[in-house]
């Protein structure tokens, strides 16, 4: 290995020269940001400073070339794969795996401190186990398990290190699948009523009416809205993602870009709506945000995700009405429907759910459309 320093435009460049594994020569350039005038000695102990490392880093890349799961520990596969995934999920979406690998995974497997050629089954199982004893639901968990299981694959796939996925020949817990909460007809007209003059008026009106996500709802804007087919179409997102919230040109599978048929209520509701925007706005002036959300402020300024669900709660609370996330708004959207006859199928493009396992939840509410079918029977089998 030989080193040596280059000045190129103006700059201190470091030059590693050296043989890979396979007995190849190659060199490595590293910048280190001073000027060529004056900062040779800084360049220089820079450059000695990164030949260290990178000697480190060669005597790694040997340990793992001889006996790679045995040197690799699953928290190291992890941290190497995670990043990424980044460029595949959503950016609301990479947050989740990134808090789940960094409150939970990561802290397990470090304290374990299994290599993955050691890691088995069974530290897996009890990996499921431990989280669903402290009252992780199903959701969460499969999470957990794209983690490890996709990790351990990219030690396979990519790096083939690894020749089979322990992963593979686990089961997470069984838990009960949780029946989605709704409102009949009745509370939501009840809630229709309630809700008129509130912050939260538009969003839960065209959440129950549309059966939207929250994510869409918020991401509405006027232009969303053709006034002469009288439409509503669904292309965009509104999230947040740590610190800040985020406009999306996607939504969050291709079975969500849907264009619904505007119905006479909500549209003779939207008119009034922007009509008293106008106002607003003529009243803000220049204060007034101009990006033409739907879900707005007085001031024009779009409605945070996470207010319109706290906001809901507390409301709900106070007018004495039962509680129901803000999601459930949806469910009772399909709940509706399939109590005036839609099938699952339809119910499943109404929602712009990509698989009909998303929709099987609802099953249990057909249940009340057969009652009609029921009577039927009853009525022509009476003697």
């Amino acid at each position: 290995m030989t080193t040596r320093l280059q000045s190129k435009d103006g700059y201190w460049y470091g030059i590693i020269n050296y043989k890979d594994h396979a007995g190849k020569y190659k060199k490595k350039w590293i910048s280190t940001g001073l000027s060529s005038k004056g900062n040779k000695r800084k360049a220089e102990k820079m450059l000695l400073d990164a030949v260290s490392e990178f000697k480190e880093e060669l005597q790694n890349q040997t340990l793992r070339k001889e006996a790679p799961a045995e040197v690799m520990s699953m928290s190291e596969l992890i941290r190497e794969w995670l990043p990424l995934k980044k460029l595949d999920l959503r950016d609301n979406t990479y947050v989740a795996y990134e808090d789940t690998a960094n409150i939970h995974v990561l802290p397990y497997f470090d304290e374990l401190g299994v290599t993955i050629g050691e890691l088995s089954p069974a530290h897996i199982q009890r990996y499921y186990a431990e989280k669903s004893r402290a009252g992780l639901g199903a959701g969460t968990l499969t999470r957990h398990r794209t983690i490890i299981r996709s990790s351990l694959e990219y030690a396979i796939q990519t790096l083939g290190i690894l020749k089979a996925n322990p992963a593979d020949r686990v089961k997470l817990p069984r838990q009960n699948k949780r029946i989605p909460s709704f409102y009949t007809e009745e509370q939501l007209k009840k809630l229709f009523k309630v809700v008129e003059g509130e912050s939260i008026e538009a969003p839960v009106k065209l959440a129950a009416y549309f059966g939207l996500r929250r994510s869409e709802v918020l991401a509405l804007r006027w232009s969303s809205i053709d006034w002469k087919r009288k439409t509503i179409s669904i292309t965009h997102t509104l999230v947040r993602v740590k610190t800040k919230t985020e406009f999306k040109d996607t939504v969050k599978q291709m079975a969500s870009y849907r264009t619904m048929p505007l119905m006479p209520v909500m549209e003779t509701y939207l008119r009034k709506l922007q009509a008293h925007q106008k106002q607003l706005r003529k009243i803000c002036g220049k204060d007034f945000n101009p990006e033409g959300f739907i879900c707005i402020w007085d001031d024009g300024r779009v409605l945070e995700p996470d207010y319109v669900t706290s906001r809901f709660r507390r409301f709900l609370k106070e007018k004495g009405l039962p509680h129901i996330r803000f999601h459930d708004l949806r469910h009772s959207s399909a709940s509706l429907l399939i109590n005036n006859g839609c099938t699952l199928k339809e119910v499943q493009e109404w929602l712009g759910q990509a698989s009909s396992k998303s929709t099987e939840i609802y099953a249990h509410m057909l249940y009340e459309s057969k009652h009609e079918m029921a009577d039927k029977i009853n009525a022509a089998l009476t003697l």
